[in-house]
């Protein structure tokens, strides 16, 4: 029965994204950018209708109606809302062809823009913060592992051009809108929809209720009414409460990661940690120690509950978020971390802390060229000889074949595990020492045709070529241009 509803739901899906395609498509483009100017309002009282002529009320509605489909194209370029939420505040259109809007959608869109903005301006705002204090944390956190003649000489910070640098605006400003999206939007307005189809919340439907939900919206079997936009409006208010929310949210402002290496000991490193956590040095307020079954995790299970016992308000994750189907492995930890600005005010900032081998920090910085391939980021990074040579080789038709088939998929995946598990194995002097583990090998998993490309030490050779071309070509030309008289 659910394969059943699973199918149905899609076929209808496909159908009404199609539907609500050929509906928007006349929408005409502008260049007009809604952050450079104040919305118009579109509210007139009847005083202040009635010292204006028929015409001129007339002049200013359509300004309204196109300001507002102006917004209505930001907003959904933004997305800040789900596409629901999207079509239900689409436009009608009249006879003569002319998008017009009624007064609750125009004034939820007018909001929605300006909590777009308000969150682009936190985004830099939470960016500087984070350029302004990262040396100091720096500094501090290399304490906490004995300084630059000790373990602290192993932290590396998130870099830009080899400089260490916060977490940029713009991916702050997505993590925000997500968590804006997951927190807000789903559990205030999507509930809305969810409740009048299935008496529950969206966060509790599955998959095929989702979908199905979107289904009814598109059909016209579920609209918003007045009161609903109200409830639109309360979320879209922006108030301080807002500021402490976007602060809240960016976890990982200061990106810092402790790479340990194959001759040190990453007990002694554990144990840097546990001193600074229960002497207060250090305020971990959440410990993530990502690792999958029958793999360890760098920090032991008796360590980080001794940290959560012995300190109030460490959040230990111990859900199935931890557990990396792919056997991903590190320990993950966010830190309120105290720093004086230039006025010497203590100011609190964020801190993302992973700990892991230098090993295994290796295999996952190229594994990444897989995701950023399946999420179609730009891996060429406009540089054509590196665009010419992933071309060449035919990295992402390898991906795309493995991954767009769910057999090869689970295969890979347990490929990965395997890998996982073998350097872990390796690295604890205890397993090492009792049995005896080989290596694996992608052919064994039945992708033999693929060891070329997506075996670890195929893609580290990738990694190695292509971050030859980076330093090659890639930086941009600084050759001095004498203009012409």
């Amino acid at each position: 029965m659910i394969k059943i509803l699973k199918s149905s739901a899609i076929k209808h899906l496909t159908r009404a994204a199609e539907k609500v395609k050929t509906q928007t498509i006349q929408i005409q483009k502008t260049a007009t950018n809604p952050l450079e100017r104040t919305p118009v309002q579109d509210t007139f009282s009847a005083a202040a209708t009635s010292s204006v002529t028929k015409n001129e009320a007339k002049k200013m509605t359509s300004a309204t109606q196109h300001q507002t489909l102006v917004d209505y194209e930001f907003i959904k370029k933004e997305k800040i809302f789900n596409d629901e939420i999207m079509f239900l505040l689409q436009p009608k259109t009249t006879a003569n062809g002319a998008k017009v809007f009624t007064p609750n959608q125009t004034k939820v869109i007018n909001l929605a823009v300006k909590k777009a903005t308000f969150y682009k301006g936190m985004a830099k705002r939470l960016e500087t913060m984070g350029n302004d204090t990262i040396g100091r944390v720096i500094k501090d956190i290399k304490t906490v592992f004995g300084g630059e003649k000790n373990y602290g000489k192993y932290l590396h910070a998130r870099s830009k051009n080899g400089v260490p640098s916060s977490k940029e605006s713009v991916s702050i400003y997505n993590k925000i809108i997500k968590e804006f999206k997951d927190q807000k939007v789903n559990t205030e307005i999507m509930n809305i929809l969810s409740r009048r189809l299935y008496q529950k919340p969206y966060k509790l439907l599955d998959k095929t209720e989702k979908e199905l939900v979107k289904l009814s919206v598109f059909d016209g079997d579920v609209k918003f009414e007045s009161r609903d936009y109200k409830a639109f409006e309360k979320i879209l208010t922006t108030g301080k409460r807002d500021y402490d929310e976007a602060i809240e949210w960016i976890k990982d402002l200061i990106g810092l990661r402790m790479v340990i290496p194959e001759n040190a000991n990453m007990t002694v490193a554990a144990q840097y940690l546990t001193d600074s956590i229960l002497s207060g040095k250090l305020n971990v307020t959440r410990v993530s120690n990502y690792h999958s079954k029958h793999i360890y995790p760098y920090i032991s299970q008796d360590t980080v509950k001794l940290w959560k016992q012995s300190v109030p308000g460490i959040e230990l994750v111990q859900t199935s978020a931890i557990r990396k189907q792919n056997g991903y492995t590190t320990t993950q930890m966010n830190i309120l971390h105290p720093v004086k600005d230039k006025s010497g005010k203590i100011r609190y900032v964020w801190v993302e802390l992973q700990l892991r081998s230098e090993q295994l920090n290796k295999i996952g910085q190229i594994e990444h060229l897989i995701y950023d391939i399946l999420a179609k980021k730009n891996i060429g990074k406009n540089i054509p000889e590196l665009e010419k040579y992933y071309e060449s080789i035919g990295i992402e038709k390898a991906v795309f074949e493995v991954f767009g088939n769910p057999k090869k998929e689970a295969a890979y995946t347990d490929y990965e595990r395997a890998m996982y598990s073998w350097i872990r194995h390796n690295e604890n002097p205890e397993t090492k020492k009792r049995i005896s583990v080989q290596k694996p090998i992608l052919t064994d998993f039945g992708l033999g045709e693929y060891e070329p490309l997506l075996s670890f030490e195929s893609l580290q050779q990738i990694d190695d070529t292509a971050n030859i071309l980076k330093s090659r070509y890639g930086k941009p030309n600084l050759k001095k241009v004498t203009p012409k008289k």
